[in-house]
């Protein structure tokens, strides 16, 4: 069953020539509506990413791609932001939601200049959609925002691929693998013991190295993924080259590199997982 958008994405293409099931489809309609507020300056790879496990899970998926109002990304032009872009709440018929992560965690969140409008959007989603999927910075964003639960700033950046558990049994982990490996990279996380101890949170995979990877809040339907299964085999190397000629001296990302070799690039076998954990996602929360 397809991936459907009704704005012809020029991502489209590339993700047909992979032999996926994704269409520009005006007029045909989705057995879920899912609406996608990309938050992420490198709008047309976090679409690649992210449309590529929807259409990797199988279901009759129709997507819209949402932008906020009152903030202009700098690294994506106005035109194609236009074309291919909704307001967040233009659309009041959307079954779920999912809010990308951000290059933002050096930043208080008071200073990002669209925070109080994220707000407004975290606030009305409990009552606009029957589930939300919170990703990595907005997911220790809403942590913050719903829960009141501060972010850590990190000594070093956190970057790589590490070995994960199941720490519980719940639908949305049905089918991932006891011990899975999955990225994560970031500065900056939601007190690891305060989200443990969170009486409305449940952490249901792991990593001793790397924390919390998914947690739901079961009453609310939240679901919030502070790792990266939408990552291609080469994106942590290009963040970390970036990060070098940005004089950064960053340190390479941990069990990333074939035989610990820079440059020899693993395979992506972590985005099956991230395709079964939204599968899950779906039929259990938001369908």
């Amino acid at each position: 069953m397809p991936v459907i958008l009704h704005r012809a994405l020029p991502v489209i293409q590339t993700l047909q020539d992979e032999g996926l099931d994704i269409r520009f489809a005006p007029h045909e309609r989705g057995a879920i509506k899912l609406g996608f507020l990309n938050l992420m300056p490198e709008k047309e790879s976090t679409e690649r990413h992210w449309l590529r496990l929807l259409a990797r899970t199988g279901l009759s998926i129709e997507v819209h791609l949402l932008k906020l109002k009152q903030w202009t990304p700098k690294t994506t032009s106005p035109q194609h932001m236009e074309r291919y872009y909704e307001d967040w709440d233009s659309r009041i018929d959307l079954d779920g939601l999912m809010i990308t992560g951000a290059p933002l965690g050096k930043f208080d969140y008071e200073q990002v200049d669209y925070w109080h409008e994220l707000r407004d959007i975290f606030d009305n989603a409990s009552l606009d959609y029957n589930s939300v999927l919170y990703l990595c910075w907005a997911a220790n964003a809403a942590f913050h925002h719903h829960y009141g639960i501060p972010r850590a700033q990190r000594s070093h950046k956190l970057s790589g691929v590490y070995e994960h558990r199941v720490m519980r049994k719940h639908p949305i982990t049905a089918s991932i693998h006891r011990d899975v490996k999955f990225p994560h990279s970031r500065y900056a996380e939601a007190r690891q013991n305060q989200l443990y101890a969170h009486p409305e949170l449940r952490v249901l995979v792991d990593s001793r190295k790397a924390g919390a990877f998914a947690v739901v809040d079961p009453v609310r339907k939240r679901l919030f993924i502070l790792g990266h299964p939408e990552y291609e085999a080469d994106t942590l190397h290009l963040e970390f080259e970036r990060d070098k000629s940005n004089g950064k001296e960053p340190l390479p990302p941990e069990y990333y590199y074939e035989n610990d070799e820079p440059g020899a690039l693993p395979s992506p076998d972590w985005q099956a997982h991230g395709a079964a954990t939204l599968k899950n996602w779906i039929e259990h929360w938001v369908g």
